[in-house]
């Protein structure tokens, strides 16, 4: 038994040794005694390649994704908003987003351009050849200097240059609140292009994609109005969910009977000026107003005959997003609807406001405001405000990405005093799902 055991031990050893590449060039005499060694200060290491140029690379692979894991794994800012906790079969498993090197390597971070080939202190590589197979290869290493101090000094402008970039975050996310300009939200828009090519965990990452969504919805929440100033200028101006924006293009303006049109800016507006003259009492003259914001055309038309061409008429429009906000949400059940709507009164004249029915898409019931009794005397346009008090039913979700709300609006004519209903189509925006 004890010769079999010799005979066994005896044969794995020549295997062994048969397996041994045979070393048929090295680039010194000697192997460095900072080989296969841990030395303080630096970081060694040794990559297996076909060349010498694919060794190069797979090297400053190495020695790029051993800084990155040696300066995130100290990384204590923002690390909260990284990480993310998956159920699997009922067990809560936790994952550390700066654990992922290959995702931190991708984004754009100052540290990892100062990493190069040219910082390595001593290379050292072997060819060996395969005894069995004749295959060659290169066993390439190399010493590359990275001390504590570095570590300590690249951990914190990663920490730095981390809370820098939550922090332009969430100034966007509170930005979106309080946009003055169209042109702040294609800023809005670029800067959150920036902030996705660094942040490089799922967390943040979906939170900038979920702010750069809102923000690109908003141009769907741009209206175009305006009121007749006195004949011949027209006051136009873009609303964005109601609010009065500025915008930095002229409107262009075209008329089916009024000349010398001209547009020009004035505060958050544009004054057009135009010559009626020409235009005919019988027919419905107008003037055409469009203007394009991010390839989005917004257009509105301008009566005419509502300032002295023509005879006089009573003419008020719905117009514009309809605004619906809820005091709570508790799953299906909405309470206290505080509602906006945007009416242009384009003649001018005052009128009465008798009842308005709404009936919301995802709502069960109608929205039903009796006897309101409101007079209004504005020219231009009017913001009416009102409370649906009570417990509504929502239905699981929107029928459409771009439904709209239907209704009735019962006004008081002042030139008749006839009581009239005009049909209401609008888009509408809520606070809830």
């Amino acid at each position: 038994m004890k010769r079999f055991m010799w005979l066994v031990c005896a044969l794995l050893l020549a295997v062994s040794a048969g397996a041994q590449p045979k070393v048929i060039e090295k680039s010194a005499k000697k192997v460095p005694g900072w080989m296969n060694t841990a030395v303080d200060g630096y970081l060694i290491v040794t990559v297996n390649a076909n060349s010498l140029a694919e060794a190069q690379t797979k090297a400053l692979t190495e020695i790029t994704e051993r800084i990155i894991q040696s300066v995130a794994s100290n990384v204590s800012v923002s690390k909260k908003n990284v990480l993310s906790e998956v159920n699997v079969n009922g067990n809560i498993e936790s994952t550390d987003a700066f654990s992922q090197v290959s995702k931190i390597k991708s984004a754009n971070l100052p540290f990892l351009k100062g990493i190069s080939l040219s910082n390595v202190e001593e290379i050292y590589w072997e060819k060996a050849q395969d005894k069995a197979t004749k295959k060659e290869h290169y066993d390439y290493s190399v010493k590359y200097p990275f001390s504590r101090l570095e570590q300590r000094k690249l951990t914190a402008e990663f920490e730095a240059l981390d809370a820098e970039k939550v922090a332009k975050y969430k100034e966007l996310e509170q930005k979106i609140q309080e946009i003055e300009s169209v042109d702040e939200i294609k800023q809005a828009i670029t800067e959150l292009n920036t902030l996705s090519e660094y942040f490089f965990d799922d967390v943040r990452l979906s939170q900038v994609k979920g702010l750069t969504a809102r923000y690109k919805q908003l141009y769907e929440s741009l209206t175009l109005t305006g009121t007749f100033l006195e004949s011949g200028k027209y006051q136009c101006q873009v609303l964005l969910d109601g609010s009065p924006v500025r915008v930095s293009v002229k409107p262009k303006v075209t008329s089916n009977c009024a000349s010398q049109i001209s547009a020009r800016p004035s505060d958050e507006m544009f004054i057009i000026s135009y010559n009626a003259e020409d235009c005919l009492p019988e027919e419905e003259n107008f003037l055409n107003i469009s203007l394009v914001v991010e390839g989005k055309r917004l257009q509105h038309k301008a009566f005419l005959n509502e300032v002295g061409v023509g005879a006089a008429s009573f003419s008020v429009i719905p117009e514009g997003k309809l605004i619906l906000t809820a005091d709570s949400v508790a799953d299906r059940k909405i309470f206290n609807i505080n509602i906006r709507l945007t009416l242009n009164n384009r003649g001018g004249t005052p009128f009465g406001l008798k009842s308005l029915e709404l009936h919301v898409p995802e709502i069960s019931t109608p929205i039903i405001f009796d006897d309101i009794d409101g007079v209004y005397k504005t020219k231009g346009i009017i913001q009416i405000k009102a409370l649906a008090e009570g417990e509504f039913t929502a239905k699981e979700k929107k029928s459409a990405a771009f439904s709209f709300v239907q209704g009735v609006i019962t006004f008081v004519n002042p030139v008749t005093g006839a009581v009239e209903r005009t049909k209401l189509s609008l888009p509408y925006i809520t606070n809830w799902e």
